[in-house]
């Protein structure tokens, strides 16, 4: 009984699981100094509405696989193109646009829409060069 309960709540929670967005820079920052941890940047635009980012939001980064890896492996923040506080640095001329910073290293820019299948291959190129 105890192994059927434990194995419904981890189903249950991977298919709930949704992405622990920090909302300010500074801190999430800090944050993965602390926990040398990757940050996982996502720039989108708020204003006028940006069909992309919300899709990016929804149907990519809401995939209980993809969500639940980014939690366990990075600090992931939110941030709104031209509106929050975030170095000038991070350049996006398209959103959504996604870094990966470790330390002051930009490990990876991810620009654009990806489907679920497409990103999946873009976190294990990440993982690769986190790796090495």
């Amino acid at each position: 009984m105890k192994r059927a309960f434990l194995t419904l709540f981890i189903v249950f929670t991977s298919l709930t699981a949704k992405v622990e967005w920090r909302e300010d820079f500074k801190r999430a920052y800090e944050e993965s100094l602390k926990n040398n941890k990757p940050l996982f940047v996502f720039i989108w635009r708020e204003n006028p509405p940006c069909r992309w980012c919300n899709l990016m939001k929804k149907k990519t980064l809401n995939d209980p696989e993809i969500s639940t890896y980014i939690n366990e492996k990075f600090i992931p923040v939110m941030v709104v193109k031209g509106k929050d506080n975030y170095p000038s640095e991070l350049i996006a001329p398209y959103v959504p646009t996604i870094y990966v910073i470790f330390k002051d290293e930009v490990i990876k820019r991810v620009v654009g829409y990806w489907s679920k299948e497409d990103f999946k291959s873009d976190l294990r190129d990440i993982e690769r060069a986190l790796d090495e």
